[in-house]
């Protein structure tokens, strides 16, 4: 699968829009600025700090930068505040893609858009402590990946289109820590996943991309490639916008439940109107009926099994791989005569660290990306207990 990297005028790409459907994973550098939107965003966000904690905050903010924001307001402020964030996006959401859109993709006059962008504050992990009741429920309310980690899954599993791309825009600045991971080798592949919309625990993933983005910066990706987030374990937050559109009317396979609306109508005196033409299909109506029988019949949620362990000789593992030994372990090759085994359970949520990799010497959950240290079983969290891990040395020829 390809990629693009340091895209600077994505207009000048004829086939962009194709070739992001086709699951080119493509970063754009400084675009948000260059369609005149940086400032203004920030602008509102700042007077949405002023609004809701203070003056006194919103003018340090404006001097540290968002990266800085978890040591000027406290953890528990920060849900209110993304609440007032969204809704100021939101009311500029037509107007806005509006104006990026064109300036991202040539040629392209009229789209579909989520009618609610997503707000995405995600505050070094250390630092709600104490607060991740309130962190929980705004994640109740708004979906996963905004104020919590967001595990790897694919849009069209939690009742979004299949047909369209995400726009994850840096508002400040993201670093591989508390960032965007695309799972792009899997981009062609059939995950199974829960009714949750989670990946099952027991399908193996490969090492995912990160990005480093400056504010501005932002990265195009189809709305199924497999993606989540990286549990932040930086020391600054992670400040992200990121709009869903589409260029035909959007096709949900699975349930119909965000709503969508026609650019053309949006911005003029029918945009009473512009959900519409996105509505007007019979997976609304499907989903609809679904939705009046969930609520009369809960459904329950079903078991997530672990992979099956394998008991062959760990000598003839590869150096980097990961395999399973029982139901509560797993041992890594770290190197031709190093290995370690450890808990298979991670201490953030539970996944199954038997599916995921070994980079830089570190093991790295399949979920949030998380990397502990194969020595002392510690993750750069200290909010999370440690892995039990056990080091041992076999010779590679014995």
């Amino acid at each position: 699968m390809r990629w693009l990297s340091n895209l600077t005028d994505p207009a000048s790409v004829p086939d962009l829009k194709e070739r992001v459907l086709a699951g080119e994973v493509v970063v754009v550098r400084g675009g948000f600025q260059r369609a005149g939107l940086l400032d203004q965003i920030l602008d509102l966000s700042l007077q949405a700090v002023s609004d809701v904690i203070g003056p006194e905050a919103a003018a340090a903010v404006a001097e540290q930068g968002f990266e800085r924001i978890h040591e000027i307001v406290p953890a528990h402020e920060i849900p209110g505040l993304t609440e007032e964030i969204y809704k100021r996006v939101n009311a500029r959401a037509p107007q806005d893609l509006s104006i990026l859109i064109p300036s991202v993709f040539a040629g392209v006059n009229r789209h579909y858009f989520e009618t609610s962008p997503n707000v995405r504050f995600h505050v070094p992990f250390d630092t709600t402590r104490g607060d991740r009741g309130l962190f929980n429920g705004f994640t109740k309310k708004h979906g996963e990946g905004k104020l919590t980690a967001h595990g790897p899954h694919r849009d069209s599993w939690l009742d979004c289109p299949d047909n369209g791309v995400n726009i994850w825009i840096a508002i400040g600045r993201v670093k591989p820590g508390n960032g965007l991971t695309v799972y792009r080798n899997e981009y062609e592949g059939r995950q199974r996943y829960t009714g949750m919309g989670h990946i099952n625990r027991d399908e193996r993933l490969s090492e995912p991309l990160t990005f480093d983005l400056d504010p501005g910066d932002f990265v195009l990706f189809h709305t199924d490639q497999l993606h989540g987030s990286a549990l932040n374990y930086t020391d600054e937050t992670r400040f992200v916008i990121s709009y869903r559109i589409t260029f035909e009317r959007p096709h949900f396979p699975n349930g119909h439940y965000h709503s969508y609306c026609h650019s053309g109508l949006a911005n003029g005196p029918l945009k009473a109107a512009a959900a519409l033409p996105a509505l007007m299909q019979p997976s609304y109506l499907r989903s609809f009926g679904q939705r009046v029988l969930q609520k009369l019949r809960p459904s329950k949620p079903k078991r997530i099994d672990l992979a099956p362990s394998n008991n062959g000789d760990p000598r003839d593992m590869r150096v980097g791989e990961i395999r399973p030994t029982d139901s509560k372990t797993c041992v890594a090759r770290l190197s031709e005569n190093e290995f370690v085994s450890f808990d298979r359970r991670c201490p953030h949520q539970g996944a199954d660290l038997a599916m995921g990799h070994v980079a830089n010497g570190r093991i790295v959950c399949p979920w949030h990306n998380l990397p502990f240290d194969p020595s002392t079983g510690e993750s750069p969290c200290q909010s999370l207990r440690p892995l039990a891990v056990k080091t041992d040395s076999l010779k590679a020829d014995a």
